[in-house]
């Protein structure tokens, strides 16, 4: 079964980069629909695809591609087409020739993302945090009584000196800035998992009428051939019957 997967990357409120691996044809279209669909009405105007794992892709795969760049061209923006195979740059050319709308093709992510106004994309590196390293304290020797019990009075009790000495725990930052491209990462994954899900049901739907299509038939052919062979022994019958009407007046 022919299965496509859909991973969007965000890199900024009008660019959405698209990597898809698999094949994009009349079954999986359904599930790149679902993404693409939605995105005119959206603050995204670049749409940029990368197809280098892209292994096949139809005219129904690349009308969808062409209805979307269409509709971001209206916007102000385009979907654009990045690293793709060969046959796909074909299909495209031979498109393009009887269409007016072209998609752009760029043979690397970088050019595309520089065409469309982003000059340098690097995903953030989370920051590192100072480890502090453990001191070494050096045991005091027993100290005598009268140094014992001046010490006790200057010095606070071992349980406030134990809490005063217990190092603060370090705050925990929270990035809630990428949040949200996590959340609509993991929407984007649900939502695939799910339309796949459903493609499979119809898939299995069509086998089991087209079994029950096939038993029926099947059916049908033994009825028939039942009916042929009654119809063949009462033939016989009949010529046996003519032979020995025909042989009666000879033997008179």
């Amino acid at each position: 079964m022919m299965q496509l997967s859909v991973r969007l990357v965000p890199v900024d409120d009008t660019t959405l980069v698209i990597a898809l691996t698999g094949e994009l044809d009349s079954t999986t279209k359904p599930v790149l629909a679902a993404f693409l669909d939605p995105l005119p009405q959206t603050t995204v105007k670049h749409v940029l695809v990368a197809g280098g794992d892209l292994w096949f892709c139809d005219l129904n795969g690349l009308d969808l591609l062409a209805r979307t760049h269409r509709a971001l061209q209206e916007k102000g923006g385009h979907l654009a087409l990045a690293e793709v195979q060969p046959p796909l740059r074909r299909l495209i050319a031979l498109m393009t020739e009887q269409s007016a709308a072209t998609i752009p093709v760029f043979a690397t992510m970088p050019e595309a993302l520089a065409a469309a106004g982003v000059e340098a994309y690097q995903p953030a590196e989370p920051a590192l945090r100072r480890r502090h390293l453990p001191r070494l304290r050096t045991v005091p020797r027993a100290p005598s009584a009268a140094r014992a019990q001046a010490r006790s009075r200057r010095e606070p009790a071992p349980a406030q000196a134990a809490q005063a000495a217990r190092p603060r725990a370090a705050e925990i930052e929270l990035d809630v800035s990428s949040l949200p491209s996590v959340i609509f990462e993991a929407r984007s994954l649900r939502d695939q998992a799910l339309h796949q899900q459903q493609a499979l049901n119809n898939q299995l739907t069509a086998a089991a009428q087209a079994r029950a299509q096939l038993l029926t038939t099947r059916r049908r052919c033994d009825d028939s051939l039942m009916a042929m062979r009654s119809s063949l022994s009462e033939a016989r019958s009949i010529l046996t019957l003519a032979e020995a009407s025909q042989e009666r007046p000879h033997l008179s």
